[in-house]
């Protein structure tokens, strides 16, 4: 073990909560515990199922490291409680939380600032698949706006396919889009501190596409790093991203995902202010490409807390 980095007093590790990705974020939540532990940080895993913010006051603790995925952890409600109640966090701000949560939010942003998105269309009851068809082009995209790991994501090939799908994100109480197929390996851009990590290509062509089974629970899924792009054409896409990074304000961390255009633009799917902390992760693995290990990720990213 190393020294003790006693500068950051108690530190409390937020993960598991109530939202859909729970499980990923008890992975998350242990694994960046057992680093901090490591790095001689007297770190404490606290879920948020229990009354956190009171225990978090009453036991002192000097800083958080928020290892929440999804509603919750990442749509500003926890940075929201933590800026009130004056605790320091690792991460984004509220407003830049809540804002990347919603997909169609972080589309307008992206298209009123000249950055490139999938085209898209705003779903209702009285949207048919004829005219999402027509607009889009077919197959095409149907997800959730508000939801993580690729949960209510369904690629749709034909009226009844939409239908059926239509109704089961519609029980999520939840914006609802349509977004253009693009039919390629994805792409993500890890940020910490300030900088842009080595590019991530993914290959999940074991998977219609890049879906939580891919993410978390198939070995099949391969992530190349170096990204095999062109020197050029990764600073010019990682120069883009940190824009993206700046005009959404993220801090300490982030990712953004996303698929490369004709003309090797990066094609904006998503940012994700607290990305996976799991082995399937992406950010660790840009990381390490950079020779920065696990255990001092963890730490880095504490280091630049809000």
């Amino acid at each position: 073990m190393s020294k003790t980095n006693n500068g950051f007093g108690k530190v409390a590790v937020l993960y598991g909560g109530n939202s859909s990705e729970r499980e990923i974020s008890l992975i998350s939540g242990e694994a960046v515990y057992n680093a901090l532990k490591i790095k001689g940080v007297d770190a404490h895993l606290i879920d948020t199922k229990e009354p956190f913010i009171k225990r978090l006051l009453d036991e002192k603790f000097n800083n958080v490291w928020i290892a929440l995925h999804g509603a919750d952890g990442e749509d500003g409600k926890i940075q929201s409680l933590l800026e009130l109640s004056d605790i320091p966090f690792t991460g984004s701000r509220t407003l830049s939380c809540s804002l990347t949560m919603n997909k169609l939010f972080t589309k307008k942003v992206l298209i009123a600032n000249n950055h490139q998105t999938p085209d898209f269309l705003i779903l209702d009851d009285t949207t048919t698949f004829l005219e999402i068809s027509d607009t889009l082009g077919s197959p095409f995209i149907i997800k959730p706006c508000s939801q993580g790991s690729s949960l209510g994501i369904f690629i749709i090939k034909d009226e009844d396919q939409y239908n059926e799908k239509y109704l089961e994100i519609h029980q999520l109480n939840d914006w609802l889009i349509a977004e253009e197929y693009f039919d390629g390996p994805e792409y993500t851009a890890g940020f910490l501190a300030d900088k842009v990590l080595p590019l991530v290509k993914i290959d999940a062509s074991n998977e219609e596409f890049y879906n939580y089974e891919a993410k978390y629970l198939s070995d099949e899924t391969k992530y190349i790093c170096p990204s095999e792009l062109d020197k050029e054409v990764e600073e010019s896409i990682k120069k883009e991203c940190l824009f993206i990074f700046e005009l959404f304000n993220i801090r300490g961390w982030g990712r953004v995902d996303f698929f490369l255009n004709d003309d090797h633009r990066p094609v904006i799917l998503e940012i994700n202010t607290v990305p996976g902390m799991t082995t399937h992760s992406l950010v660790p693995m840009a990381a390490k490409e950079q020779g920065i290990d696990f255990n001092t990720l963890c730490l880095e990213i504490l280091k630049n807390q809000s």
